[in-house]
């Protein structure tokens, strides 16, 4: 084959065709790759090429080493796999085709510390390996993604304007997508992205939920609450699509309630709330919302107990404006501990991240788009902790008598706000001088000799109780 394309992108799956047809309405020209499995996957990337009219001049393999052949130099290539076996398997195979100087790029849902030792084992080869967050969702996909990126900074300088062209553009013009570190620093971003995402979906499950304890709120006025939402500082588009969401009906019944209450979750936020623990980081909003899917998914267990179990509820009238005060301060919250875990992640791995960088990515072509994520913008450029900077201060402090008011209301209604609680909880522990780690001390020092710090003593000097002359 004489014809030589810009591009070649592996996996079509529903985000790796939708990226292909933006790759190719941007005027790239590009080769599609997906494997052969004989009864299951045949034809895959030739069907795209004559279903989608933006790929009908695309080339369509289904051999990895005619794919590759077909790429000019350097071949710029773009993995669309889930990670795991099946991008290990197309990695073993693909690497020993490629040459110095060619760009490989894993625009899935990895581990960080496996795209650090792949990017380490590629350069060795002198190829540039990046590893690329990918946010948006099939439709952002197609009209502009957030692209969180890092890996070889020469790798990235060859094909960060092709990028550039298919990403996203904020309120001001500016390409949604930027380099952020070394190794594993773009799949690290994107796995924070992952957890705050995490958080705010169940944020808004439970506003839901608390709004249907009241017998003068339904479906109908819930939607037009959440609207009125939509045109303040609430705004995101994770709040636009739930309030949608309780518009679609079905012969007559709201069609969320033919949905069975099961939440399903993927592997980037456990590595999210593992990392967050290896850092000392409290991401306490990921860690309750990814229980909160696992909790959902036990039907047959809830469906027993709660049979088992009575639990009288009270009858009060859901107060709708206390509700969205402690909304938006939750949400502060859960992106607080975002970037808190971004903060102690750079001071580890040296990457030098900036956090406005990172709110920009994300205020467009990303699931956690939002009001608050363009305000974050120009607010890191002064402060980088949310929760201390001026701007939204007085939002918290004015909001405590509403989250004391609706935790006490979710405790009469009996419904489990685990992301709300979470949020206030890390608040009141955080604004406290002295807390009860004294105690914690004294109780690992009692069995297990392991010291502490006394207050009247020099710092770093360990001591241990007068239980230690007993044991």
């Amino acid at each position: 084959m004489n014809r030589k394309v810009s591009w070649g992108i592996i996996g079509m799956g529903v985000m790796g065709t939708n990226i292909s047809r933006n790759f190719a309405s941007q005027g790239h020209t590009v080769a599609l790759y997906n494997r052969f499995v004989k009864g299951k996957e045949e034809n895959i990337a030739l069907k795209c090429t004559q279903e989608y009219s933006e790929l009908k001049n695309a080339l369509a393999f289904e051999e990895l080493d005619l794919f590759v052949s077909a790429l000019k130099f350097p071949r710029k290539i773009l993995l669309m796999i889930p990670s795991g076996l099946a991008l290990e398997k197309i990695l073993e195979e693909l690497i020993p085709m490629l040459s110095q100087g060619d760009v490989l790029i894993d625009g899935g849902n990895s581990h960080y510390n496996d795209t650090e030792k792949r990017a380490s084992l590629l350069n060795e080869k002198k190829i540039h390996f990046l590893g690329m967050g990918v946010s948006g969702g099939k439709i952002g996909a197609l009209n502009g993604p957030s692209l969180m990126i890092g890996g070889n900074l020469d790798g990235y300088k060859i094909v960060n304007r092709d990028l550039e062209s298919i990403a996203a553009k904020d309120i001001y013009g500016t390409r949604c997508c930027s380099y952020l570190g070394l190794g594993g620093a773009g799949h690290y971003i994107k796995m924070v992205h992952n957890g705050i995402e995490y958080a705010e979906m169940q944020l808004l499950a439970e506003i839901f939920e608390l709004c249907m304890t009241s017998p003068a709120l339904n479906f109908a006025s819930i939607h037009k609450e959440l609207s009125v939402w939509k045109k303040s500082f609430s705004q995101s588009y994770l709040l636009e699509i739930t309030s949608e969401i309780l518009t679609y009906n079905d012969d007559g019944i709201p069609f969320i309630n033919k949905i069975l209450d099961k939440a399903s979750s993927k592997g980037t936020v456990a590595w999210a709330i593992a990392n967050g623990a290896l850092l000392g980081s409290p991401n306490s909003l990921m860690a309750s919302a990814l229980h909160a899917r696992f909790t959902s998914s036990l039907k047959s267990k809830r469906e027993k107990l709660s049979k088992s179990y009575k639990i009288q509820k009270g009858k009060y009238e859901t107060p709708l404006k206390k509700l969205k005060k402690v909304y938006d301060v939750s949400r502060l919250i859960n992106h607080h501990q975002g970037f808190e875990m971004i903060k102690s992640a750079n001071d580890k791995f040296s990457w030098e991240i900036n956090f406005a960088t990172v709110a920009r990515l994300w205020s467009e072509g990303s699931i956690i788009k939002s009001q608050l994520m363009n305000a974050l913008v120009k607010e890191f450029q002064k402060n980088d902790s949310i929760i201390e900077m001026e701007k939204f201060k007085k939002e918290i402090i004015d909001a405590q008598e509403d989250w004391i008011s609706i935790i006490k209301y979710a405790l009469d209604n009996v419904v489990p706000i685990p992301c709300i609680y979470s949020a206030w909880n890390y608040f009141i522990s955080m604004t406290q001088s002295t807390s009860n780690g004294n105690l914690i001390q004294a109780q690992r020092d009692f069995f297990g000799a392991h010291g502490f710090q006394r207050i009247d003593q020099k710092k770093g000097t360990l001591s241990h109780g007068p239980w230690s002359k007993k044991n």
